[in-house]
């Protein structure tokens, strides 16, 4: 991935003084170039990664790898010899050296002043330039300068794929360094991108995307009608779900609360541009095991069929990964603790992704997460047989998989299933898995991130779209949505 976009330091010429009374006097200088990008959040561009070919595919392997002219100089030439009128004889020349040469002026002034005012004029062009040049840098996408201090996108050979656009000179929204991230598509048909996150108060905002626009672009935008919950412990990981039932439609989050209650809220009210509003009172899901103060896991999946309610698994106090049920049908039950995966590594992320086979009418819950082992395994529940947990395909060992790493997942039209964990050199890789599979049929490195960054993910337009934190900014939200064949559709900050 690239950094961030570099300028040219600015370079002066040297001032020469001259000796020539007339001579003119040259400074030259030189104006930064000024760099603007502009992206857009509309017109995602194609391209491949190097090391990738567009229709290669990997299998059980782990890949990872003007000059400026001088001022002129002027001598100075003996003054020519002249005869007073007065002195004339014949066959005699009387010569004068003229008196005492007056000090040079430079307009008006002597030239140990020229100098000392050249130079402050100098010094004081150079500030200026370089505070407007710092200003760009230091400014996250304001009016004109929209996006000179976002982080630098990955590139793919050597082109960078960065396609944001903000328009407003309204602060660009930012989260809390180490925010969760939870991701769903709305359960109201229309493919709406619902995203989650922190934001530098400690709150929970939602926030949406459909059709190349956000429902929030900038902090303006924010108020308490957007805020899900203001009591999640700071970095919380959060899950989120979106279903109907009867004729409601949710959008549920989960989220942990600064005493490490595992806590669910709900919304069935959406105003006018499509954000939730009138949030449920917070409550707690489950209460025997309350969730590590470490943990980067927490993953919510739902359905209708199999399962016909909600699952969400979050890392323990009691050192495991625990799982905590809702049945749709059966709601006076209300929330109950059902497995604890042993060898789990309950400080790690875990993820959950729903597979339903409409033609053998089977569902499985495939859940993935850490084990103690410091490999990325499989859990799998079959509803129809209804015969236990059962062990899936895990990752390679020769993978060094970051202790801590969050975990995001999610499937296809085709039900291939991707998996993203975080390396200890802070790269984030992507594996392919298939559903029935019984091996990670693929790896694919993506981009680096902050240490243990929070990941999120959902199938959307073609691709995993997978949110997480640059690691040239841990505040700025950036997102990216990449095909089976590593072909880029969406790459860039969340606004």
């Amino acid at each position: 991935m690239d950094t961030t976009a570099r300028y040219s330091a600015l370079e002066h010429g040297g001032l020469e003084v001259t000796e020539r009374l007339d001579g003119p006097e040259v400074v030259p200088g030189s104006i930064a170039p000024v760099i603007e990008r502009r992206p857009s959040l509309h017109s995602p561009e194609i391209a491949h990664p190097e090391q990738y070919q567009p229709n290669k595919q990997e299998h059980g392997n782990y890949f990872g790898g003007n000059d400026e002219p001088a001022a002129p100089a002027y001598g100075e030439d003996a003054r020519p010899a002249f005869m007073h009128n007065d002195a004339k004889e014949a066959g005699m020349a009387v010569h004068e050296t003229g008196g005492p040469r007056k000090a040079r002026r430079y307009c008006g002034m002597s030239r140990t002043v020229c100098i000392i005012v050249a130079v402050v004029a100098m010094l004081v062009i150079l500030g200026a330039v370089l505070g407007g040049v710092l200003g760009t840098l230091l400014t996250k996408h304001s009016g004109n300068s929209s996006s000179a201090a976002l982080p630098q996108p990955y590139t793919f050979n050597g082109t960078s794929s960065n396609n944001t656009t903000s328009t407003s000179s309204s602060s660009p929204l930012e989260a809390m360094a180490g925010t969760g991230f939870a991701a769903a598509v709305s359960a109201d048909g229309t493919g709406r991108l619902l995203m989650y996150y922190q934001d530098a108060k400690g709150r929970i905002i939602e926030n949406s995307y459909l059709n190349g626009s956000w429902t929030l672009e900038t902090t303006s935008l924010i108020d308490e009608s957007v805020v899900v919950s203001s009591d999640a412990t700071q970095g919380s990981p959060l899950a989120a779900v979106s279903y109907t039932v009867g004729t409601l439609q949710y959008r549920q989050i989960f989220y942990i609360d600064g005493t490490g209650l595992v806590k669910t809220t709900n919304s069935t009210t959406v105003s006018a541009n499509a954000v939730a509003t009138s949030w449920t009172t917070p409550y707690a899901i489950a209460t025997d095991h309350a969730a590590t103060s470490e943990t980067a896991g927490l993953a919510a999946c739902s359905d209708h069929v199999g399962m016909n309610g909600i699952r969400v698994y979050y890392g323990s106090i009691s050192g495991y990964v625990q799982e905590v049920a809702y049945q749709f049908n059966n709601t006076a039950l209300g929330w109950n603790e059902l497995y604890s995966f042993p060898q789990s590594d309950a400080n790690s992320g875990v993820a959950c992704v729903v597979y339903d086979n409409a033609v053998n009418q089977d569902q499985f819950v495939n859940v993935y997460m850490r084990n103690t082992s410091g490999i990325v395994v499989q859990n799998y529940y079959d509803f129809v047989a209804n015969d236990g947990w059962s062990l899936g395909p895990e990752t390679s060992t020769n993978l060094t998989i970051a202790s801590g790493t969050a975990l995001a997942a999610c499937n296809d039209d085709s039900q291939s299933e991707y998996i993203h964990f975080q390396l200890t050199n802070g790269t984030i890789m992507r594996g392919l898995v298939d559903p029935s599979g019984s091996v990670f049929e693929q790896y694919n490195l993506l981009q680096t991130a902050t240490t243990n960054s929070k990941l999120a993910a959902t199938y959307v337009d073609g691709g995993a779209l997978l949110m997480f934190q640059n690691d040239t900014n841990a505040s700025t939200m950036w997102l990216a949505d990449t095909s089976q064949r590593m072909v880029s559709i969406l790459n860039e900050a969340i606004p």
